[in-house]
C-alpha cells in the first residue's frame, strides 16, 4: 500500500518556496530543482500501488500531480496560483487516503471531474495550463483544481464556489 505521509511534505516545500519566491532571495533553478526531485518521489509513491480498484484513481492523482508540477511549471503558473499549490497538494493527500475506504464514492467524484476536465479540453484548454491562453481557458483549468478539492477534501476551503456548471459558464463566456 502506498505511504502518502510524504506528500504533505511537498505541501511544506511549497510553503517554503513561496517565501523564497516572494521575498526574491530564492534561486529559481534550485527552486524548480528541489520541486521536481519532489515530484519525482510523489511518483515513486503512485507506482508502489498496486491494487487494481486503485489504478484508475491512481492514475488521475498521478495526471493531476503532472499538471501542477511540470518543466517551468513556476513562470507558467505564476505566483497568485502557486500559492493555491498546496491546497491542492493537501486535497490530493485526502483523496488518496480516504480511496480505500470508498473506492465508488471517489469514481462518482472522478467521472465529475473528468466532465469537467473534457469541457475545459474541447474549450482549447491544456495540462499542464498554458500561461498564454485566454483568461477563461486559465480561470476555468483553476477551477478544476477548486473542483477536486470540493470533491475529494471537502474540509479544504475553495478560493471560489465552484461546480461543474460553473466551469461550464466560464468556459463558454
Amino acid at each position: 500500500e502506498t505511504d502518502w505521509r510524504d506528500v504533505q511534505d511537498i505541501a511544506r516545500w511549497y510553503q517554503e518556496v513561496l517565501a523564497l519566491l516572494s521575498s526574491n532571495d530564492g534561486d529559481a533553478v534550485l527552486v524548480r530543482t528541489i520541486l521536481l526531485t519532489e515530484r519525482n518521489q510523489r511518483l515513486k509513491s503512485i507506482k508502489a500501488a498496486t491494487s487494481l480498484a486503485l489504478i484508475a484513481p491512481l492514475g488521475d492523482a498521478r495526471s493531476q500531480l503532472d499538471a501542477l508540477v511540470f518543466d517551468r511549471f513556476v513562470s507558467a503558473t505564476g505566483l497568485e496560483r502557486l500559492r493555491r499549490i498546496p491546497a491542492y497538494l493537501d486535497g490530493l493527500i485526502h483523496r488518496v487516503g480516504k480511496l480505500v475506504e470508498n473506492p465508488a464514492r471517489d469514481r462518482v467524484w472522478m467521472t465529475e471531474v473528468q466532465l469537467a476536465q473534457g469541457r475545459y479540453v474541447t474549450a482549447g484548454g491544456t495540462l499542464p495550463v498554458d500561461a498564454a491562453g485566454e483568461p477563461r481557458i486559465i480561470r476555468a483549468r483553476w477551477m478544476l483544481e477548486e473542483l477536486r478539492l470540493s470533491l475529494f477534501a471537502q474540509h479544504i476551503a475553495t478560493a471560489e464556489p465552484v461546480s461543474l456548471q460553473r466551469i461550464t459558464k466560464v468556459l463558454a463566456d
